[in-house]
């Protein structure tokens, strides 16, 4: 029957192509989208008057993937003004892909699958024939139930990096996100949105730092100061939205938040659109625009960008494969060329004079101090201090970012101490010293042998780059081999593959095996130094592959109750799933009883390590912990609601979200992940897997997922981040209690205020605080249908509507330590830290 049904929709799927390439000239003369006439591979709408096009599109040629964009049609080179499925990356080729109607909602979906990759997410299930989505002049796509009836969607409310005339930017639900790369439309660092408290237009940097702003809304010359005169704004301050238009109605403008940082106004010529107004005026007021360790040049004829001695530019900076990247793209910013072992004494500082210094408070010590020699001392003795500098007064010790640096004109600003290996130190400035630096006299006189050292050393560097070089192609050909097999394999034959050492997932493709040669090497043969942690399914080391990246190789231990049901799960599940909030798998390694998941390394380790530490928790302010609430929302809405597979995680908590270099958030560990079907509500398992404390009445007791089991571990998620406090190990006056009894008490005693940490030092927005006790509340009570979806929580985050009282929790006091042993179910379950992952039902 399944081999019928993959045959008929595979017929039908070639009737589509040979109507879509019969019948071209049509289609591309429509502007219109509708049941009964889907979008399919190379097929275009276009707006009446022939201004705007729509459809599939490659960023750049030999991607990997594809997008849904708009744009101009008879502007060269190509101009986008709008991409739809932004952070779901779409594998090629597009030709299997349909954009259609569907349920109400517009779609993107494969030919075999009765999945969403895309859609407007609309609540609706109209089955109504009259349902089109319209591309209009003035580059709004409309989803409407038939010609003239209320707008159902339309692309104006869901703007990109591009800002079109008569589109009303609503302040409270709206910016503008630039691309991440000019080949990248996936969303960057940089945001354009509207302080409703200032009446102003600001220009954001990773949501957090405002970095340029407009200045307040003049009433009387109805525009914001300084913006061209060719343009006119309207501010509607009750319907919370601003709108502009061209004095010029024959003009045509395009407002952009670039992916340099910039807010540009370009106007169309006859050879394209150009720039006629950007703010900032100047690149290096742009926030990290050159990234870490970076240096801008305000001289427009030297390059933007240079790195620091010891540095290169990062790999992620360079351009994109292919040679279509920008050569101005310097947001990945620089990575030491060299490593260096503390403490051996073979490190230097080198002085950059007249600079400005570097801001990043999150990476940046302060200490007060009377003399250079006393800062120098203390960034010797720190092995993480990777600068230093003194204005008189401070110490100001860099220990991992420095974003912003910039050279100044002589006799102005610092001088910035840099750290530098020894091997490199024929690029030190002549003037340093070991009084000024703190460095022994016998780093120095090896300076003196730098001759001697080249013709030593040169031969091996070169042999050694050659090495890494071939290691480096090796692994880039692993990485990009995913080859076509048989759409479909047994479990049998799967369990078989995997034995063998390669895992071939649903869609037929290959997931890279590493060597385990060369994970040893790249974790030291798992030595202690480069160990990061341990979880209920064995340890994580952080390793480096021979190509210099740095990863975080999980070995399942033995004794693990993850087997190789859970390991290929993980492998599979994780590759499909592409999100920035949720961590990145890059290969597998199966050789012997060993098996190994290497992921992206996260430098911030999770969230765990910083929020129970009674000082690392003090890094944690409350911008940087809303900023892991909303990320982590965000991902768990993809894989509730936006992924191609809806998976359920199961062991949501503080130790899986790991965090980046950034403090953004992205949440791991989905070796006990189930996938739903898209209209699966709930499933049930005498397989009981999670952590004690985190658990759902419901799974805990009898077995039943859903995506509410989810959303109660989220509301303990944050609770723990509100209060600092971690609920599997919850005391209260010298007593075991429940958090989540704890809180409901606080809420009803001082709405939530008494459960905040004190590492915030009252630091914080009492309402936010307030909102997200709520929150969690409504997500921990007993019953799933009284708990909000994730979507509703992202809704209830980013509004101040009235929420829903919550009802009390009870199964928070069946479950505390003491009361474990009041039932034999109750009894299995663990109460430390580890994941628990099998517990029979009785």
């Amino acid at each position: 029957m399944e081999t019928c049904k993959k045959k008929v929709l595979f017929i039908y799927y070639c009737v589509l192509m040979f109507l879509s390439f019969q019948v071209s000239d049509v289609s591309s003369a429509t502007d219109t989208i509708s049941t009964n006439q889907p979008l399919v591979g190379s097929q275009r709408i276009v707006s009446s008057s022939d201004i705007f096009e729509l459809g599939f599109f490659y960023p750049y040629p030999g991607s990997l993937f594809f997008y849904i964009g708009m744009w101009y049609k008879h502007v060269s080179p190509q101009t986008f003004v709008w991409v739809a499925n932004q952070e779901s990356l779409v594998r090629s080729p597009y030709s299997k892909y349909f954009l259609k109607i569907s349920n109400g909602n517009l779609i993107l979906q494969y030919y075999t699958s009765n999945e969403a990759v895309w859609s407007t997410r609309l609540n609706s299930n109209s089955s109504s024939k009259d349902v089109q989505a319209v591309l209009f002049d003035n580059g709004n796509l409309v989803l409407r139930d038939g010609p003239k009836p209320a707008v159902l969607w339309q692309s104006f409310n869901h703007p990109s990096h591009t800002w079109l005339r008569d589109a009303k930017f609503k302040w409270r639900s709206q910016r503008l996100t630039s691309w991440q790369r000019l080949t990248d439309p996936s969303p960057g660092r940089y945001s354009l949105q509207f302080d409703p408290k200032t009446q102003s237009l600001v220009t954001v940097w990773n949501g957090s730092k405002s970095y340029w702003s407009s200045g307040p809304w003049d009433d009387r010359l109805k525009t914001f100061k300084g913006f061209p005169d060719q343009l006119r704004f309207e501010l509607n301050l009750s319907d919370s939205y601003i709108t502009y238009s061209p004095v010029d109605q024959e003009s045509a403008y395009r407002l952009v938040m670039d992916f340099t940082g910039q807010f540009k106004v370009q106007s169309l010529t006859a050879d394209g659109f150009h720039q006629i107004w950007a703010q900032p005026e100047k690149r290096c007021e742009v926030y990290n625009y050159c990234g870490s360790f970076g240096i801008c040049n305000v001289d427009e004829m030297l390059p933007p960008c240079e790195c620091v001695p010891d540095f290169k530019l990062a790999k992620q900076a360079l351009p994109v494969r292919g040679g279509s990247g920008d050569s101005n793209d310097f947001s990945g910013g620089c990575i030491r060329e060299a490593t260096f072992q503390c403490g051996n004494g073979k490190d230097m500082f080198t002085p950059l004079k007249n600079m400005k210094l570097a801001s990043d408070p999150t990476t940046t010590l302060v200490l007060a101090a009377s003399l250079v020699t006393t800062c120098a001392s203390a960034c010797v003795a720190n092995c993480s201090c990777d600068a230093y500098a003194y204005d008189g007064k401070m110490c100001f010790m860099w220990t991992k970012n420095a974003f912003n640096l910039q050279r100044l004109d002589a006799n102005q600003g610092h001088t910035f101490f840099l750290r530098v290996s020894a091997s490199n130190i024929s690029q030190a400035a002549p003037n340093t010293s070991p009084a000024a630096l703190n460095t022994s006299p016998a780093t120095l006189h090896q300076g003196k042998k730098k001759d001697k050292v080249r013709r030593v050393v040169l031969p091996v560097v070169l042999s050694s780059l050659l090495a890494v070089a071939a290691s480096f192609f090796g692994f880039y050909c692993c990485i990009s081999s995913r080859i076509k097999t048989k759409r479909r394999q047994t479990d049998k034959n799967k369990s078989r593959d995997l034995l063998e050492g390669s895992i071939i997932d649903d869609d037929g493709e290959q997931i890279c095996h590493l060597n385990l040669g060369d994970i040893m090497a790249a974790t030291n043969a798992f030595s202690d130094e480069n160990k990061l942690g341990e979880g209920g399914f064995g340890p994580v080391y952080k390793g480096k592959l021979p190509n210099g990246m740095d990863v975080a190789i999980k070995r399942l231990s033995k004794h693990s109750s993850q087997g190789l049901t859970e390991f290929k799960n993980e492998v599979i599940l994780i590759i499909k799933l592409q999100h920035k909030n949720l961590v990145r798998l890059l290969g597998y390694c199966v050789e012997g009883d060993e098996k190994l998941l290497i992921y992206e390394y996260m430098p911030n380790k999770s969230l765990d390590v910083l929020l129970f530490d009674s000082l690392k928790c003090r890094e944690l302010d409350w911008e940087k912990r809303m900023k892991i609430i909303n990320g982590t929302t965000r991902g768990l809405q993809y894989l509730h609601e936006d992924s191609r597979h809806r998976i359920i995680h199961r062991d949501l908590k503080a130790s899986n979200i790991l965090l980046d270099d950034e403090m953004n958030p992205k949440i791991s560990d989905f070796g006990t992940a189930r996938i739903f079907g898209c209209k699966q509500i709930d499933d049930s398992t005498q397989r009981i897997v999670g952590t004690f404390g985190y658990m759902s009445p419901e799974y805990a007791l009898g077995g039943v997922i859903s995506e509410k089991s989810d959303i109660y571990s989220f509301g303990v998620l944050l609770l723990e981040i509100i209060s600092g406090k971690k609920a599997t190990r919850f005391v209260h006056n010298d007593q075991k209690y429940s958090l989540v009894a704890y809180a409901w008490e606080s809420w009803c005693e001082t709405e939530g205020v008494s459960i905040i940490d004190e590492a915030l030092c009252g630091f914080y927005s009492l309402k936010e605080v307030m909102s997200c006790v709520h929150i969690a509340l409504l997500c921990v009570q007993d019953h799933p249908k009284d708990r909000p979806t994730i979507s509703q929580i992202v809704y209830m985050l980013s509004n101040d509507n009235n929420l829903p009282i919550p009802k009390q929790p009870t199964f928070s006091n069946v479950l505390t330590g003491d009361q474990q042993s009041g039932s034999s179910k109750l009894s299995a379950f663990s109460i430390n830290e580890a994941t628990q992952t099998e517990i029979e039902a009785r």
